[in-house]
């Protein structure tokens, strides 16, 4: 696999409590923020286990999270995103997990997680 260069990175935040508004805070910010980038691809990094006491409520409040933005980037595409936890986009690709994530740290340790998903997005060799 070729090195990558980040060209940009962003993080969207919101300060609701509750999920969906939450989701909706994201969506809108997302919204705001998708005239001034120039893609022709996306690729949302999905949950796996959480890392925190209550499981079923963080993975609630992700999935709202990735929900509302799959749909903005659906609508803004026109077209699928991919989407995927990092063992699925290393089979994607075609080389081991621990590889792909050695590669995304190496482009960004802080954004790792959104690296290894564009990653995904290369032909596999």
């Amino acid at each position: 696999m070729e090195a990558p260069d980040l060209v940009g990175e962003f993080t969207l935040r919101t300060n609701a409590s509750e999920s969906s508004e939450q989701a909706v805070d994201l969506a809108r910010l997302l919204l705001a923020k998708l005239p001034a980038l120039d893609f022709d691809e996306a690729v949302i990094r999905t949950a796996g286990a959480s890392p925190v006491g209550n499981r079923y409520k963080a993975q609630f409040s992700r999935a709202h999270a990735e929900g509302a933005v799959l749909f903005v980037l659906r609508e803004h595409l026109g077209k699928p995103v991919r989407i995927g936890d990092p063992q699925a986009f290393a089979t994607a690709v075609g080389i081991k997990k621990v590889d792909l994530v050695a590669a995304a740290n190496a482009v960004s340790k802080k954004q790792a997680d959104a690296v290894i998903a564009a990653l995904s997005g290369l032909p596999p060799n």
